[in-house]
């Protein structure tokens, strides 16, 4: 966008070199037309009319650039017009230096003690970086908080602790040096002496396992409930606080050594919800409308336990393949644990979660809380990945639904699904475990095509079927394509030229390519597939476009039609079959 933005500028800088010049040009012209009735020749008003259309175009990549809420009526002149794309290339700059320090406040966050789970000069470092990112993330798009710099830069003492857990053994002795005296005046000698002696570890992402973090006091494993809701578990660090009445039903257990760290494990009977929640959603696939992650069960797929703890409601039981959550209500996903159920030999699963205030956690294994319960914390993104001797054999998918941005494409095998540092709660996931790509074979591929057709509107249609008309002279203006049922591991993406716009860029399976109400024709698309499936498969499409007729068979991101030539796509076939 920063090139787009350098590029309207230097277009702006040209028309101002040249308006000057023409306005005396006319003035002079006027004064001849109100003396004598002389006309202005045709070479000023071909002029003038470039001056003009270029004039307009400038106006609308600016609005366009800067998704302005502003009609063209409302910037009127040319310097209205830089004004308006200095200030957007600026915030543009300042949102990237944002970005990049509340990320940097998340690998903070993420930092541990290798033996201590409350060491306090960490506690300190954690409690700093909380409270920038909470006014990093509360201020202003327009105003960047007077910190951000210098946490991307490096120069901020959190920053500097960053520096030297992570880039401890790329540091020469000056920048160690320089690095430890900011951290050990900001929070002092102890941790400093810890990151020299390789105390403290940020997790890393990625399918690698890496090195799991012991807790120093690890609850005794829960007893196997059947069926039967997971208790809430809340571990509390204990003080010289005088026992409380409790609730009957509630027990406080001591803890089970003297010289184990202290805590009271407060064990809270669950409450028995119904499973089924209120849901919205729509029968069809108009863009905008509530959409479910629906998989197609797969054969010899494993049973899952997934138990979502969820604002407001508390904990709930799902199995392979259900939705774990809820989609319309605005609530988060607090927390998470999964198991599975029956357990397999030689197989577990493991998963970590992005925590609101916390960041990223280590990796858990099965049957441990991923997040929190009674913190009201939301959980912003997860991931999940299999290990032991059978994992090979396996596949684990995920998927989720993010506040304002609906459903994610699949993810599988550790990869991070959900957002970081822009405060959007996950509201509900779905997971599943399916035997590996290696030892299925490519099952048949089902779509559902809408195409928005002039003068007709919305219509719906399968895969190998014509989707629009043939000698009624009718515009395809806009069309949506969704892989259904869905398949593990295979998703679809598409673009289109669409008449007075150009190329769009690829969208995701569900989305409009095209617009709806604005009479403008799709003259060429393209298909392809992604994800760990897409390379057992082939998509195929042909178009038929005005006074050409039907195009030969298309594939895989190759483009179908016409571009600049004012030709309609008056109906598409799409199709994806296993490859041969």
């Amino acid at each position: 966008m920063e090139a787009a933005h350098k590029d309207l500028l230097q277009q702006i800088a040209r028309l101002s070199e040249t308006y000057g010049n023409l306005a005396d040009r006319l003035s002079q012209a006027a004064r001849q037309l109100q003396d004598s009735g002389l006309p202005p020749s045709d070479s000023l008003l071909q002029e003038i009319a470039g001056y003009s259309r270029n004039f307009a175009e400038v106006q609308k990549q600016a609005l366009q650039l800067n998704k302005s809420a502003l009609a063209p009526g409302e910037i009127t002149s040319l310097k209205e017009i830089q004004n308006l794309v200095e200030t957007a290339t600026a915030s543009e700059g300042k949102a990237e230096i944002r970005d990049a320090a509340l990320k940097a406040l998340d690998r903070v966050l993420a930092i541990a003690h290798r033996e201590q789970s409350d060491f306090a000069p960490l506690q300190s470092v954690h409690g700093k970086a909380r409270e920038l990112q909470r006014a990093i993330s509360e201020s202003a798009p327009a105003q960047l908080h007077s910190d951000a710099e210098s946490l991307v830069s490096g120069k901020h003492p959190v920053a500097a602790v960053l520096a030297l857990v992570e880039q401890q053994d790329k540091l020469d002795d000056e920048e160690w040096v320089i690095l430890e005296e900011t951290v050990s005046a900001a929070f002092g000698k102890q941790i400093a002496v810890a990151i020299s002696r390789g105390k403290l570890t940020v997790p890393q992402m990625g399918k690698a396992a890496p090195a799991k973090i012991e807790p120093a006091f690890k609850a005794a494993p829960e007893p196997k409930m059947g069926a039967q809701p997971l208790p809430e578990v809340i571990i509390i660090p204990s003080g010289n606080v005088a026992p409380k009445q409790v609730a009957p039903k509630i027990e406080i257990l001591e803890s089970p050594a003297a010289a184990a760290p202290m805590h009271e494990v407060i064990i809270v009977p669950s409450v028995e919800v119904p499973k089924s929640l209120p849901k919205t959603g729509s029968g069809n696939i108009v863009f905008g409308a509530p959409r479910e992650i629906q998989q197609a069960p797969v054969e010899g797929g494993l049973g899952l336990k997934v138990l979502a703890h969820i604002q407001g409601v508390g904990d709930q039981t799902f199995g392979a393949e259900e939705y774990a959550g809820t989609k319309g209500r605005g609530l988060r996903v607090e927390g998470f644990q999964i198991n599975i159920e029956p357990p397999i030999s030689g197989l577990t699963v493991e998963y970590m979660a992005h925590v609101e205030g916390v960041g990223d956690t280590p990796w858990i294994g099965e049957g441990e809380l991923a997040g929190f319960r009674g913190q009201a914390k939301r959980i912003e993104g997860f991931a999940v990945r299999l290990s032991g001797a059978q994992a090979d054999k396996y596949d684990v998918f995920y998927s989720a639904h993010i506040q304002n941005i609906g459903d994610t494409d699949v993810s599988s095998n550790g990869d991070y699904c959900g957002t970081r540092g822009k405060a959007l709660r996950i509201e509900g996931i779905k997971v599943w475990i399916a035997p590996s790509a290696s030892s299925q074979v490519a099952a048949a591929v089902g779509l559902k095509v809408l195409a928005h057709i002039q003068g007709i509107g919305d219509r719906t249609f399968s895969d190998k079927e014509y989707a629009g008309t043939k000698a009624q002279g009718r515009r395809v203006e806009g069309f949506q394509i969704k892989i259904e049922p869905p398949v593990p591991g295979l998703n679809l993406e598409y673009m289109a030229h669409v008449e007075g716009v150009g190329d769009t860029p690829w969208i995701g399976e569900g989305e409009l390519a095209g617009f709806r109400g604005k009479a403008k024709r799709i003259e060429g698309f393209a298909a392809r597939l992604t994800g760990p499936q897409a390379d057992k498969y082939n998509v195929s499409y042909t178009a038929h476009i005005q006074n050409l007729g039907d195009t030969p068979v298309t594939s895989n991101g190759q483009y179908c039609g016409t571009r600049s030539k004012g030709l309609r796509v008056e109906g598409m076939t799409v199709w994806v079959e296993p490859k041969a």
